[in-house]
């Protein structure tokens, strides 16, 4: 759906590293550091907010000027990234602040890499699936099974993790969103992808999240700290997620006119707020977003969405 000043984006992306958005606080159970989660589902999520934060923070890099990113007072605030995500600068007495154009969903998981007797395989839902343009609302599945998405073979069992069920071949459209079917990576995966139910769904992702162990290093002596030992989760890599981005730019014409102050040059190629999304999410494939960036986390590429 969009028009001049309205318009809604899926974007799909496929993580590159493990991904860990963190709860901000330990837990008594098996993992110290555990990651966000949806409450409803309890599958895990990189919040809309975290999504927001990084593309912000990575168009204005692109712009040249980072502090319309954080809450120091940029050179202007007549500039496309204040304007597309809005801004809060100055002091508590004159304050200033404007509302942003554009709104982030929590990105969900859509196909999740698990390793299985046929090798390394993609698990989904009945709703992801529709939500990339494939529909199988109208199919009678069982509950108990997993569905190969493969549309060929013979019906036989497979081992997900520690599942041993009932594998059934399913013929299936190819996705509708966009130019997903004809992506590189879709090609790759589309042979290896099996739908389950939400309840299995839900058992498989959180069993087999990535848990890793770290020790706090002493900052004086370079050596491990004594009784510092702690664990975290992650999204394993190969993940692929879904986000909406809604732009309700109701200010009509005033993305032009801050796109056009003096000074921002470097965006020349900026259409519309949207676009400006799109640059700080393209820069997420190599700057990482969520904590432990500086381990070798954080990367992941956009598959569909970041088109001009």
């Amino acid at each position: 759906m969009s028009n001049e000043l309205y318009s809604e984006k899926k974007f799909i992306f496929m993580t590159l590293d493990p991904i860990h958005i963190g709860t901000g606080g330990t837990n008594l159970g098996i993992v110290d550091n555990t990651i966000v989660r949806e409450a409803g589902s309890n599958i895990p999520i990189i919040p809309g907010t975290s999504l927001s934060g990084a593309a912000k923070m990575y168009a204005a890099m692109f712009m040249g000027d980072l502090d319309a990113a954080g809450s120091k007072k940029p050179k202007s605030t007549k500039n496309p990234v204040s304007y597309t995500f809005g801004y809060i600068n100055g002091s508590s007495k004159e304050q200033t602040s404007k509302a942003g154009v554009v709104s982030f969903s929590d990105a969900r998981i859509v196909l999740f890499p698990v390793y299985s007797s046929e090798g390394t395989i993609w698990v989904t839902t009945r709703d992801m699936l529709n939500e990339i343009g494939i529909d199988v609302k109208k199919l009678d599945l069982d509950e108990e099974k997993a569905y190969h998405l493969s549309g060929a073979g013979e019906n036989g069992k497979i081992k997900i993790g520690w599942l041993y069920i009932d594998v059934e071949n399913l013929a299936v459209e190819k996705p509708k969103l966009d130019d997903l079917a004809g992506k590189s990576e879709w090609q790759l995966v589309e042979q290896k992808i099996y739908m389950v139910s939400d309840r299995l769904f839900t058992q498989i992702v959180n069993d087999n999240l990535e848990t890793r162990t770290s020790v706090a290093i002493n900052s004086e002596t370079g050596a491990a700290e004594d009784q510092a030992l702690f664990t975290y989760e992650a999204i394993p890599r190969a993940t692929w997620l879904i986000s909406k981005v809604i732009q309700d730019d109701f200010r009509s014409t005033g993305f032009e006119t801050a796109k056009n102050c003096k000074g921002n040059d470097r965006v020349k190629d900026w259409k519309s707020p949207m676009d400006v999304v799109k640059a700080g999410f393209k820069v997420i494939e190599y700057l990482g977003i969520g904590g432990m960036t500086t381990r070798g986390f954080g990367r992941m590429k956009i598959i569909s969405g970041g088109e001009n």
